[in-house]
């Protein structure tokens, strides 16, 4: 499996499978590197496939909850969570060892940077048009949080998801 590292002169992309499933598929050229599943219903979250030997989830505790984990699908112990700042135009993933990313989202979700905590950006994500099924994901610098953490891609695309949803 390569780093996402390796990835910094090649074109991502989120692709949605179809208009009306919540299925994104992780695209490098016309290889797929891993899959994201919003679930609806009764069980809001995501599950995240093929990243990692492991497979993720996230999932709020309460829906009245600012707070979003992060565990091992079969686990019940989270190893990360997402907290959100007030106004949600922010927010800070908690990583396991201690270090932090800052998921900063812009006007309309147009384009969403995930930083390290010194403030440098990591990650892009852009979405290709105000209707388009696609969002450009684009590696600014190679980091090791980046590449020992790459579910945090689909962390980005759940939270952008769970923003939308919140407009209608």
């Amino acid at each position: 499996m390569k780093l996402l590292s390796e990835y910094i002169d090649r074109p991502l992309r989120l692709v949605k499978k179809s208009l009306f499933s919540f299925e994104y598929d992780l695209f490098a050229g016309e290889e797929i590197i891993g899959t994201f599943n919003y679930r609806l219903l009764f069980r809001k979250g995501g599950d995240v496939k093929g990243l990692e030997k492991r497979n993720i989830e996230f999932y709020k505790d309460y829906f009245w909850s600012r707070e979003i984990k992060v565990r091992e699908e079969g686990k019940d112990i989270p190893f990360a969570n997402y907290i959100r700042d007030f106004i949600n135009r922010t927010g800070n993933v908690f990583l396991p060892n201690g270090t932090k990313l800052i998921i900063h989202f812009g006007f309309f979700d147009v384009a969403t940077e995930i930083n390290d905590d010194k403030g440098n950006i990591i990650l892009l994500l852009k979405r290709q048009g105000a209707f388009s099924r696609t969002l450009n994901v684009i590696i600014k610098r190679k980091s090791e949080l980046l590449d020992e953490n790459p579910w945090i891609i689909f962390l980005a695309l759940y939270l952008i998801i769970r923003r939308r949803k919140r407009r209608r």
